[in-house]
């Protein structure tokens, strides 16, 4: 409810440590204590819009006016989208932010040498280890993605363990099962040339793998690598469509989409980055 406050960090060790649960006769139960921290957030206000003109209006066919005005909303709502996915992509991307980080031994577009489930287990393994929490996510870049499911290891192991090189190229479930987690592909793109330049694209999560612990729902109790703190509070634009009213003087009107956000690592230890898999040597 508030663009600016405070989250609760809990002390691990006080969490995982076993209490002496046993109570005598007569006597009070044993308290437990936790050791709590706090850190901050700042929910900044992102916004864009876009003209709706009544020339372009009146040259639609009647059929499609709605569909036109559904169109300059889309458009609107697909920037805001891409910004929110450039800024949590070199957010996490970065080794500043996650609890531990390594590239790769051989590169993955050398099929023969590397060794990419090795590579993946390698993380699970750290972040296990480290936290008592097991990774139940794992975000390919759209570069990873494509070089992990065409290596012969990974067909063979995902989609027919009896038969080396039987498997067609296997699926997002299919490494799910495989790897016992959710796995999620950033395929976006982004144009980072400036406006009036020539386009030039590039994939939006570079070539990296994230691995990490996230809880299916929030919680102020429950630990995840990171969070979106949405301030939402009553009459603040939270992703829904404003009209603007008409401007005789532009003969045009505006429809506008905002919202209040601030994206944050949580627990560091609970990320590891897999970067560079793709371009080591």
């Amino acid at each position: 409810p508030k663009q600016s406050d405070t989250y609760v960090i809990f002390e691990q060790s006080d969490l995982f440590r076993r209490e002496n649960t046993r109570r005598s006769r007569g006597h009070e139960a044993n308290k437990i204590h936790s050791r709590v921290s706090s850190a901050g957030f700042y929910a900044n206000n992102f916004a864009l819009k876009a003209d709706v003109t009544l020339e372009d209006r009146a040259n639609a066919d009647p059929v499609f006016v709605q569909q036109f005005e559904e169109g300059r909303v889309r458009r609107v709502q697909d920037a805001l989208y891409l910004d929110w996915e450039v800024r949590v992509a070199n957010f996490v991307s970065s080794a500043s932010n996650v609890g531990s980080s390594a590239a790769v031994g051989s590169a993955w577009t050398d099929y023969a040498n590397s060794d990419p489930l090795g590579d993946l287990w390698t993380a699970i393994d750290n972040v296990e280890v480290a936290t008592g929490y097991r990774p139940n996510h794992m975000l390919f870049s759209g570069t990873a993605w494509r070089h992990f499911r065409r290596n012969g290891a990974v067909i063979d192991k995902a989609s027919n363990p009896h038969v080396s090189g039987g498997g067609l190229y296997p699926s997002a479930r299919q490494i799910e099962e495989l790897l016992e987690l959710r796995v999620l592909v950033g395929n976006a793109w982004q144009n980072t040339a400036q406006e009036g330049i020539s386009m030039n694209l590039s994939p939006i999560w570079g070539d990296n793998v994230l691995v990490y612990y996230a809880p299916e729902a929030p919680s102020i109790e429950t630990p995840s690598f990171g969070y979106f703190f949405r301030w939402a509070a009553p009459g603040l634009p939270n992703m829904q469509v404003e009209r603007h009213p008409y401007d005789s003087r532009r003969h045009c009107y505006e429809v506008e989409i905002g919202y209040y956000q601030d994206e944050v690592v949580t627990a560091k230890p609970l990320g590891f980055l897999v970067s560079n898999v793709t371009s080591s040597s």
